[in-house]
């Protein structure tokens, strides 16, 4: 009798059969893949802004730098007395002029080419005034467009007798931020399209 009653007061207990955890869902897998894109693309966004401002920060200071010292070793009383682009480049290079440009070919030789950081060519030419070269400019070529904009900007204070964006001149040596973004023009193929050119007189 009391096995009966205990058995009545503890009625056959019913089995639950639990369910594995089976994980992380689809949502919460997708939900994590795209943070972590973003996250990622975010940082690369900040390097990459990084390391242009180093580029521009160098070219500045190199150009500014081959300027200088083309004003100040080679006026002479008659000018700069070179025939051509390619002697008076050569010339600069082989006189330690073009400090932190990439050199290509014997930088003793007085023939040798210079190229900024993204690989164009940089050219000093005597530019003539009043029957014989009172002056000179320096090109840059493949320039990238964030680069050129930031470039232009910073020499284009007027501190040089003109300043060229590709094919626009400013001959009072002064380029704002909104006319460089006008006239630098976009990238092709990863590689910048976009040639500055500074003029110095006397």
């Amino acid at each position: 009798l009391i096995k009966g009653l205990l058995m009545s007061a503890n009625p056959l207990s019913v089995s639950v059969r639990r369910q594995p955890h089976r994980g992380w869902g689809i949502i919460e897998n997708g939900t994590l893949a795209i943070l972590a894109i973003i996250v990622i693309v975010y940082v690369v966004s900040k390097l990459w802004g990084l390391w242009t401002q180093k580029d521009v920060a160098m070219e500045v200071t190199n150009y500014q730098s081959i300027i200088t010292y083309v004003r100040g070793n080679f006026k002479q009383t008659s000018g700069y007395n070179f025939t051509s682009a390619a002697t008076m480049t050569g010339t600069v290079i082989a006189a330690g002029g073009a400090k932190g440009m990439t050199i290509q070919g014997d930088e003793t030789s007085g023939t040798a080419t210079m190229t900024n950081t993204f690989g164009g060519q940089v050219v000093i030419t005597p530019v003539a005034a009043n029957g014989f070269n009172n002056g000179f400019s320096l090109s840059s070529a493949k320039i990238p467009q964030d680069a050129c904009i930031s470039i232009a900007q910073q020499m284009g204070n007027g501190a040089y007798a003109s300043v060229s964006i590709n094919s626009s001149a400013h001959t009072d040596g002064n380029v704002s931020a909104e006319t460089a973004a006008k006239e630098c023009i976009k990238d092709s193929g990863g590689t910048g399209q976009n040639t500055l050119t500074f003029t110095v007189n006397g």
